[in-house]
């Protein structure tokens, strides 16, 4: 899953966590995929099964279950699918003679995920080592070069038919085996003279292709490992098509260069919920695969908790499992993974088709979580998670303001709780309850039939941007059944307020002020945002502006942590490129970039930019910083803005790459409008 690199000092392997790409961005229309609004049309309707379903199965299989993290007699810690990034090819493939799960039973695998209340199950067919656990007609580096000679996807996937289990796959696009694949790993001394990458591309597409054609209904595409290359080297529109033409229903995650259909956050939570779709994927202990020196496992309490956390977020949570070379998960996955289960026969209805949380951040829920439900008939029920039993045995919601119609446990219909006014909020008494307490997380149902829950929360001020030139438009928006009050003069707002009733425009520089009232009281803090009005940068008059911007390359060898750390005398290279990328880099790791020149700018406006990159870098746009993206880090989108006089204006963008995959894009557009990736055709020098 993750970059890993070696150190050869006894070969010692080092794992260097990085953050997946989340979230990700919607592709644009420019973007050159022609089925991309017909994709976009049918989201929410093949994607409908993913949001209800909430909890999903990961299984790492390949050859690396078989030596479980130990190579040479010496035990790995971390990962150990990334074994194989530090051992050569020759002595890698002698695994296949080893490999043979004669344990394996897709009907138990199955079962399993079934007990512990899984909805699907995401299966590697080929990890970044390029062994296909599958009867490849593309390769002969297989399940048919083994002595089991089975084909384990076929297996699965009947299973999965005969148990009402939804299957997917995840694929690698790195591949360290295929002699094709470029960039090669260090220890791999093959030589590179005769690879063509668009070749391993034509050899993914026909693999791919055997496993959306051969073994029935496919209902997820996970990719990984897309980091050495673009899209446009991934041929990653064509790749997606093809898949929607032989699985019209599935669903393909954001590790192709593309953003397509979710997003793919990886070992972390994030802290709230988000506009695309989302799915955590997490392991149970310290490794993806198999590794029989694991430690650090999550018990059942925290991984429920997990799960309660990320459905109360709106995400989906993808829980791995490491079979063991003999095919059988291990006893303390499948132990836990049980618990999860007993846990979700009583509470299931509290995660399965929910939405995530009445409340805006886990502040309001400091003793818990929260989800919610709409029914056929209109009501409203309010799913409160309790991991902490309040000492006093009844629970404060201040942010709730209305009383619901019915309260009572979920595990237990009949034991009916009274809710209470307390201030501008609502509490629950407990006390009736506490022999029902569940350890993990009590679930305590709010069902509102006849109203809808009202919540107190600040107003959110917005508008296109919070610098203008000449005027601007400004929205208030609250929760229903709440009243929101304003000032601009800088004062507190009160009762006495001027009422929000609808948009309207500024044209100087104020601080709004605003809060929400229930009724004639306050119910929220006042939350306030300055929007200044400014002068756009000038353009700057050029007796000549050729096509392209100036580039300086730079190499290093070294521990660079941001772009200060670079040596900017030690240029190995330049010249002159129409798009700011990573084409013209003479290596894929450790390098430097800084390119210069001017942007055409259309009209006069602010502009909104949005800088995306793994590792650092940084934008200066009219001599100003606008974006700082600078670190290590994996592929993360920053955004700022300026005020920019129609014309040319100087830009400068900033770049830098450690370990591990590289990417670099610039985006723009006018504020509140969606930013396109800067063409060639508005950069000079």
């Amino acid at each position: 899953m993750r970059k890993l690199y070696w150190l050869h000092t006894f070969v010692v392997l080092v794992v260097l966590f990085s953050v997946s790409n989340a979230f990700a961005v919607e592709p644009s229309e420019s973007s050159g995929w022609p089925n991309l609004a017909e994709v976009r049309s049918n989201r929410a309707e093949r994607m409908e099964w993913w949001r209800d379903a909430r909890f999903g199965m990961f299984i790492h299989f390949g050859l690396y279950s078989v030596p479980a993290g130990e190579w040479n007699g010496q035990q790995y810690g971390g990962y150990s699918e990334w074994l194989p990034q530090g051992i050569p090819t020759a002595q890698w493939e002698k695994l296949t003679d080893r490999f043979n799960p004669t344990d394996f039973d897709a009907d138990e695998w199955v079962l399993l995920a079934k007990q512990a209340g899984m909805k699907y199950i995401v299966i590697t067919t080929k990890h970044h080592e390029g062994f296909a656990l599958w009867d490849s007609k593309a390769s002969d580096y297989d399940v048919q070069a083994t002595p089991f000679k089975r084909d384990i996807m076929k297996e699965l996937a009947e299973a999965c038919r005969r148990h009402d289990m939804k299957l997917g796959w995840y694929h690698s696009v790195l591949d360290w085996h295929h002699p094709d694949y470029l960039p090669r790993r260090a220890v791999d001394k093959r030589s590179t003279d005769d690879a063509d990458y668009d070749r391993y591309i034509s050899y993914m597409k026909a693999q791919l292709r055997e496993l959306l054609t051969n073994y029935g209904d496919i209902a997820v595409l996970w990719f990984d490992g897309g980091w050495d290359h673009g899209p446009r080297q991934h041929r990653a529109w064509e790749i997606c098509d093809m898949a929607y033409e032989l699985q019209p229903d599935i669903i393909i995650n954001d590790r192709i260069g593309l953003p397509m259909d979710y997003d793919t956050p990886e070992q972390r939570i994030p802290r709230g919920a988000s506009d695309r779709p989302w799915e955590t994927c997490m392991t149970i202990t310290s490794s993806w695969g198999y590794n029989k020196g694991a430690r650090d496992w999550k018990d059942a309490k925290a991984l429920i908790r997990n799960l309660v956390d990320i459905a109360s977020k709106g995400g989906n949570y993808l829980l791995n499992v490491g079979p063991t070379g003999e095919g059988v998960i291990p006893p303390q996955s499948a132990d836990r993974l049980r618990e999860i289960g007993e846990w979700l026969e009583i509470n299931g209805r509290s995660i399965y088709g929910t939405k995530g949380s009445i409340f805006r951040s886990t502040d309001s829920t400091r003793w818990g979580r929260c989800t919610t439900r709409m029914t056929g008939d209109g009501t409203t029920l309010v799913y409160l998670h309790v991991f902490d039993w309040p000492s006093g045995s009844s629970l404060s919601i201040p942010e709730l303001g209305n009383l619901p119609d019915e309260a009572y446990l979920l595990a237990d219909r009949d034991a009916k709780l009274t809710a209470r006014k307390a201030g501008k909020g609502i509490s629950i008494d407990l006390a009736e309850v506490e022999s029902a307490v569940n350890s993990v997380d009590t679930v305590v149902v709010l069902e509102y039939a006849e109203q809808k829950p009202v919540t107190f929360h600040p107003p959110r001020i917005e508008s296109v941007s919070e610098m203008f030139i000449d005027d601007l438009t400004l929205k208030l928006s609250s929760e229903p059944g709440l009243q929101i009050r304003y000032t601009l003069d800088g004062s507190d707002v009160t009762s006495q307020s001027k009422l929000y009733v609808e948009p309207f425009a500024i044209s100087t520089s104020i601080t709004v002020k605003a809060a929400s009232f229930y009724g004639d009281h306050l119910v929220c803090e006042q939350v306030e945002k300055e929007f200044e009005k400014v002068k756009p940068a000038e353009a700057v008059k050029l007796e000549q502006a050729r096509p392209g911007l100036e580039y300086k390359y730079y190499e290093y060898d070294g521990e660079v942590k941001t772009l200060s750390d670079i040596d900017r005398d030690n240029t190995t290279g330049f010249g002159v490129t129409t798009q700011v990328d990573l084409e013209r880099r003479k290596r894929q790791e450790e390098f430097a970039m800084i390119f210069e020149g001017y942007i055409s700018v259309p009209a006069t406006d602010v502009y909104d930019f949005e800088l995306i990159s793994d590792d650092g870098s940084r934008l200066t746009v009219a001599g100003r910083e606008v974006v700082d993206n600078d670190g290590l880090h994996s592929r993360e989108a920053k955004h700022g803005s300026i005020a920019l006089e129609k014309g040319l204006q100087r830009v400068r963008v900033e770049y830098f790459n450690g370990l591990g995959g590289a990417e670099l894009e610039l985006r723009s557009g006018s504020a509140g409008k969606k930013a396109d990736k800067v063409s060639g055709d508005r950069l000079f020098h």
